[in-house]
């Protein structure tokens, strides 16, 4: 009888310990929790981002210490330098030093609560934004050449001037004949006159 009360008393003390236990690993979990979830995020854990990025916030549901901190990394695992961060209450905020290429990306967070636990988490984005089109180069069509043909305006024909050979005239040569003899005759006269005179004057 005694070793069955005994056996009863151990099931009740086993039964005790183990919701004590339950209940303070509960209490640890739900005041852990308290000051370490993650409310929200912008981008959201597993969206698909369109538009350019200009910065991540983390918003969690308590108080953070100023230990808090996070980074992001590619899809290449290599870490992308924010250009400014800032933590104010149980909000960071990464300003981002460029817009972001289509890719894969992870945010990695480590906080602190007001209890001085550090807690660290991380989820992950996608960013896929329609490609920019280059805009394309107006290039301006030459207009044809319109050839204008030299308008041939024809000179006044000059008829060529022949060399005529002067012909005679026959009455200005007979004129000029005449002339001719009529001063032959009076040199024949005049001639005549002064052999005569030259004779005359040998007679006497």
């Amino acid at each position: 009888m005694s070793i069955v009360h005994g056996n009863k008393l151990w099931i009740k003390l086993v039964l005790i310990s183990s919701i004590l236990l339950l209940s303070f690993t509960m209490f640890l979990s739900k005041n852990a929790f308290a000051h370490t979830g993650l409310e929200s995020s912008n981008p959201k854990a597993g969206a698909e981002v369109t538009e350019a990025l200009k910065e991540i916030t983390l918003t969690f549901e308590g108080k953070l210490e100023n230990l808090s901190a996070f980074k992001l990394f590619d899809n290449n695992k290599q870490e992308i330098k924010l250009a400014n961060f800032t933590l104010k209450e149980k909000t960071m905020t990464g300003l981002l030093s460029g817009p972001l290429s289509n890719g894969n990306y992870e945010v990695q967070w480590t906080i602190v609560g007001e209890d001085g636990h550090p807690i660290q988490g991380k989820y992950s984005f996608t960013v896929k934004r329609a490609e920019e089109q280059p805009q394309a180069a107006v290039t301006a069509t030459p207009s044809p050449a319109v050839s204008v043909a030299p308008s041939i305006v024809p000179s006044p024909s000059i008829a060529p001037i022949k060399n005529e050979e002067s012909k005679p005239n026959p009455e200005k040569a007979a004129d000029n004949s005449t002339n001719y003899l009529i001063w032959v005759g009076i040199g024949a006269v005049v001639i005549i006159a002064i052999v005569a005179l030259l004779s005359t004057r040998r007679k006497k």
